[in-house]
C-alpha cells in the first residue's frame, strides 16, 4: 500500500509540476519583469535579509527572478552563497558577482569552481576568531519552488536537492519566492518534503504558521 500511495503522490506532483510550469513559461516578459521587480524590493525590504550573509540561487528564466535581488546584494559587498550541485547533493558556494558563475547542470547558473564552499568560510570565520559558524548556519536562504500553501509547504522541481539540503542544514531562516498564481490551497506532501518559513511574492510577505 506505501508503494502505491507513494506513486500517486508522485504521480499527483508530477502534474501539478506540469501545470505551474506552463504558467510560468506563459507569463509575457513585461509583465514578468513587473512582478520580479516586485518581488526583489519585498525581499530587500526583509528585517530577515538584515545586512549579513544570504544564501540565494540563480532563477531559471521562467521562475521567479532572482536577477535584480543578486545584484543589489553584491553592489552590497555581502556574502552571498548559491548552490552547486554535484550528483545528488547541493552544497552552496561564496560569489561576489555575476562573473563568478557559469551554467551548471540544469542549464542553472552555479558559482565557479575556485569559488570558496561555505564549510571552509564557517571553518575560517572560526578559525581566525572573526565570527562564529552559527554566522553562516543560521543565514537567511532564499528558495526556489513550483508551488506553496500559505502554511509553507513546498513543491520543488522534483530533484530533492532543498529537502535534503534543509535537512541537514536546520537553521536556515527559509524564504521562498513565488508569483501569487504559485501559492494554492493543499500540495500533496511526501515526509521528506522541506517546508518553508517565509514566501514573498509580487503582493505580499506570507509568514507561515
Amino acid at each position: 500500500i506505501l508503494e502505491r500511495n507513494t506513486e500517486m503522490l508522485e504521480k499527483q506532483k508530477a502534474e501539478l509540476r506540469n501545470t505551474i510550469r506552463q504558467q510560468l513559461k506563459a507569463l509575457p516578459e513585461k509583465e514578468k519583469e513587473v512582478l520580479d521587480r516586485e518581488i526583489a524590493k519585498r525581499v530587500l525590504e526583509l528585517a530577515e535579509i538584515g545586512k549579513g550573509i544570504v544564501f540565494a540561487y540563480a532563477s531559471l528564466s521562467w521562475e521567479a527572478g532572482t536577477g535584480k535581488i543578486l545584484e543589489e546584494l553584491w553592489k552590497e559587498k555581502r556574502s552571498v552563497f548559491l548552490p552547486r550541485v554535484s550528483g545528488e547533493t547541493m552544497e552552496f558556494f561564496l560569489t561576489g558577482s555575476k562573473k563568478d558563475l557559469t551554467e551548471g547542470a540544469f542549464h542553472i547558473l552555479e558559482p565557479k569552481a575556485g569559488c570558496r564552499s561555505a564549510d571552509e568560510s564557517a571553518a575560517e570565520a572560526t578559525k581566525t576568531g572573526v565570527r562564529s559558524s552559527a554566522w553562516i548556519s543560521s543565514a537567511p536562504i532564499l528558495i526556489p519552488g513550483m508551488a506553496f500553501t500559505e502554511h509553507g509547504s513546498r513543491l520543488g522541481k522534483g530533484g530533492g536537492y532543498y529537502d535534503r539540503y534543509l535537512e541537514k542544514n536546520r537553521d536556515h531562516k527559509t524564504i521562498a519566492l513565488a508569483y501569487e498564481f504559485q501559492i494554492i490551497k493543499e500540495l500533496p506532501a511526501g515526509p521528506l518534503d522541506q517546508n518553508v518559513d517565509m514566501i514573498v511574492t509580487e503582493r505580499r510577505v506570507i509568514r507561515c504558521t
